[in-house]
């Protein structure tokens, strides 16, 4: 016999045993993220995070460079194959100010990114042997963003983000005034108060000379060894740093930029950036198992 009920709680059971696992990483609803601003990257050459451009029928994977504040850029070949119109030329500068190249400027040009369709865009000419062209933080669709290389997802959006993330430290930003989009914060190298930069446009740690200099950092190949890196809640060792010279992109800053925080060290952990609100949202590792 039945027992009256039971049917009602066999059913239930079958209802949620068959209910679909909420999808994506919790960041996304941590974070307060819809589905809509969600968008893939792919892991490309030098590890760096790649996002989908369509440009005259074509689809290209471009990098997403958090350090490129000159805007959307487009390899030489590429440039010329969509035969873009070269209505004037730009500069593209190293991080000590100096002219790397000069290339073509097109302008009006429709093309979509990050889902978002855009009828007059300044597209660069830029000059690699190897990378097709780089998208920089001013093309994102909002003022805060997630990037998670390990999900392959990146999400923005420009909601408010909640005051407390469980498993995330926010960090303030140290802000910029030529560059309101450089992502620069306060952490520590070998105990000593360091300015950083975010950079997934970075293959590698690089650090400014002037560091080098005054901490003494051994040197290895290809560059200097660093025992102890800190960024908040996350610490982390550097066995060769690529010894690099800010002076250019320090320019108009409170202190110099000595440490810039590359894909090598990005790939390991999930970073938000909420522009809005001036803050550095990174992983807490000791805090992760309390995530919801």
């Amino acid at each position: 016999m039945r027992v009256p009920g039971t049917w009602i709680i066999a059913a239930s059971a079958a209802i949620a045993a068959c209910a679909p696992e909420p999808e994506g990483p919790d960041w996304l609803r941590q974070f307060g993220y819809s589905q809509s601003s969600e968008h893939r990257i792919e892991i490309g050459e030098f590890g760096y995070p790649f996002v989908r451009l369509t440009i005259a029928g074509d689809t290209l994977w471009l990098p997403f460079d958090t350090g490129n504040m000159a805007g959307l850029t487009l390899a030489s070949e590429h440039f010329n194959n969509l035969a873009l119109p070269c209505s004037d030329e730009w500069d593209l500068l190293d991080s000590a100010g100096e002219v790397v190249s000069t290339g073509c400027t097109a302008h009006g040009v429709r093309a979509t990114l990050f889902d978002t369709r855009y009828d007059s865009l300044r597209v660069l000419e830029f000059f690699h042997e190897v990378l097709p062209g780089l998208v920089g933080p001013g093309h994102l669709p909002g003022t805060r963003f997630t990037i998670d290389y390990r999900s392959g997802l990146l999400a923005a959006d420009s909601l408010s983000t909640p005051p407390t993330v469980p498993g995330f430290t926010a960090i303030p930003l140290v802000r910029s005034p030529r560059h309101p989009r450089l992502i620069l914060a306060m952490g520590q190298v070998e105990g000593r108060e360091t300015l950083f930069e975010i950079d997934t446009g970075k293959s590698r740690t690089t650090v400014d000379r002037s560091l080098v200099g005054e901490l003494s950092l051994d040197s290895v190949e290809s560059g200097v060894q660093i025992g102890h890196v800190s960024l908040g809640p996350l610490e982390w060792s550097v066995r060769s740093a690529r010894v690099v010279d800010t002076s250019g992109t320090s320019r108009g800053l409170p202190r110099r930029i000595s440490l810039g925080v590359g894909s090598d060290v990005l790939r390991d952990f999930v970073f938000t950036v909420d522009y809005a609100a001036g803050l550095l949202w990174v992983e807490d590792p000791l805090d992760q198992n309390g995530a919801s």
